[in-house]
């Protein structure tokens, strides 16, 4: 299962490089279609048809992230209230430094956002095809209105899930199945065997009711048999259904 970060560069890929979707602040929501795209693990999201805008472009990538859909958790976002939406849904905010930048991290600078996709590159939709931001022709009419690109200067990034008081954790519903015997921790920490309060043998399955991401790992996230939150990384030999 793919990490949040992971999930909105890949979102961010697919829309910069297919050149249906161009820029226009004025139709920034779309054309009234759908599309599914299918990421590196198989699974599926659900963004917009048409146009988009910077801002428009980071909500739908953080949406289909911790959803699956481009229209929620973020109903409404712009540059201006981007600080106070991204926090809602567990982002960090730090300084910006291109040596700290990590792929999938939201970027932002007065009146424009962007997503790193590491390796020195961004995805962002920066202007319609006469430099402008009315975008009159639908999709990408130069493939540089929406675009991957060398990365920019910025002043801010921010980071799923680093430095919150707990991972902020994405509603979900799945069970993992045990390959071999894993174990439960109640910290999403795989590096303090302290932290292990049991295991799941090979078989066993339990039900998430959550998703998270912490110490470079996907988590699911459900409740023992006391009501205790409890975590299982989501790598090696586990099945998630």
């Amino acid at each position: 299962m793919l990490t949040i970060p992971e999930r909105i560069a890949q979102v961010a890929e697919h829309i910069a490089r297919h050149n249906s979707h161009g820029y226009s602040q004025n139709n920034r929501k779309g054309d009234g279609t759908t599309e599914s795209v299918t990421l590196s693990d198989g699974s599926k999201v659900v963004i917009h048809g048409g146009d988009y805008d910077c801002s428009e472009m980071a909500r739908v990538c953080v949406n289909c992230a911790l959803s699956g859909n481009y229209r929620s958790p973020i109903d409404f976002m712009y540059t201006g209230n981007e600080a106070e939406q991204l926090k809602a849904q567990g982002f960090t905010r730090m300084s910006y430094s291109a040596s700290k930048v990590q792929r999938g991290d939201v970027l932002w600078v007065k009146g424009h956002t962007g997503i790193a996709l590491g390796n020195g590159k961004q995805a962002d939709a920066h202007g319609d095809e006469y430099g402008g931001i009315t975008g009159p022709n639908r999709g990408d009419q130069t493939g540089h209105e929406v675009e991957v690109r060398s990365l920019r200067s910025w002043t801010y990034i921010y980071r799923y899930g680093k430095g919150s008081s707990g991972p902020a954790v994405v509603s979900a519903n799945f069970t993992v199945t045990a390959g071999t015997e894993r174990n439960a921790r109640y910290k999403p920490d795989p590096s303090n065997d302290s932290y292990k309060t049991g295991t799941l043998k090979p078989g066993e399955s339990v039900v998430c009711y959550g998703l998270t991401y912490a110490n470079g790992l996907a988590w699911g996230v459900y409740l023992n048999y006391a009501g205790k939150v409890r975590y299982i990384a989501l790598e090696g030999s586990v099945t998630v259904s």
